[in-house]
């Protein structure tokens, strides 16, 4: 009896341990599987509630050209060469100035043709080429100021044929009336500044001569009237300087400051034969 009982016992033992269900360790993970579950699917049901996030658009990538670090370029016409400021001096110009610069250099020998174009300025002074076909026109007005002499009239008229045979391109023809004249000479009993002849001038832009007006006095500063061989001097040299010629620095020459010469030198005639070689206008 012992025996069996203990075998049963035993034998429900090991059938009470493989029958009696294990309820609370298998229960307990179920909950959180079904928990885990829920939670999971509470997500979904949430992400998947969510309206569609709008697409980023696609990046694009300008062309090598047109990329910049600044702004985006903007084609710009070519701008217009940039016009030449009045009265500068252009290459061809300039070459042509220096040219005549060596020339000078080269034929001035023997004339104060240099010392006439300092005076002026660095220009070559002088008539105009059109205007040289045909003689000036140079009117000498009779006056009736104190010690005006009709003799005057002779001593310009010999330093008027002086000019004119010095073969030069430009000629006198002399007369008395003034209307349209190109030279205009007139008397004046004295002068200030200690002169006895002034020659007035007008020219263009370009050193050409246009008008010209002497005046020539009858009185020396002192008040010593002129006699006929000083008034044929101050007659050569205001025609001169009517004619473009400058100051020379030779004492015998009729251009001298101070002239005293009663007709014209070889050095007079050589330096108007080249003035009148060059073109008018600045040399610089």
């Amino acid at each position: 009896m012992r025996n069996r009982w203990f075998a049963r016992r035993a034998a429900g033992g090991e059938i009470g341990a493989m029958a009696k269900p294990e309820r609370p360790g298998l229960l307990f993970p179920a909950l959180i599987l079904v928990l885990v579950g829920a939670v999971v699917t509470d997500v979904a049901r949430r992400v998947l509630a969510r309206p569609p996030a709008a697409e980023a658009p696609a990046a694009v990538t300008a062309p090598a050209s047109a990329r910049s670090a600044g702004p985006t370029p903007v084609d710009v016409p070519p701008a217009a060469p940039a016009t030449r400021a009045l009265g500068a001096t252009t290459p061809d110009e300039a070459a042509r100035r220096a040219a005549l610069r060596d020339r000078l250099r080269q034929e001035s020998g023997g004339t104060y043709l240099v010392e006439t174009i300092e005076q002026a300025d660095s220009t070559v002074r002088r008539w105009p080429d059109e205007r040289l076909p045909r003689p000036l026109r140079l009117a000498v007005a009779r006056s009736n100021v104190a010690g005006f002499r009709e003799d005057y009239i002779a001593n310009v008229t010999w330093a008027v044929g002086r000019w004119n045979a010095a073969l030069l391109p430009v000629q006198l023809d002399m007369g008395s009336d003034t209307a349209g004249a190109d030279i205009v000479l007139t008397w004046m009993a004295g002068l200030d500044s200690n002169r006895t002849g002034r020659a007035d001038l007008t020219w263009d832009n370009r050193g050409r001569i246009g008008r010209v007006a002497i005046v020539l006095a009858t009185h020396t500063p002192a008040g010593r009237q002129l006699d006929g061989r000083e008034m044929v001097a101050l007659a050569l040299h205001e025609i001169g300087h009517a004619l473009g010629l400058g100051h020379s620095p030779v004492q015998q020459d009729v251009l001298y400051a101070v002239t005293r010469a009663s007709d014209l030198t070889e050095r007079d005639r050589k330096t108007a034969r080249l003035l009148y070689s060059l073109p008018p206008g600045s040399l610089r």
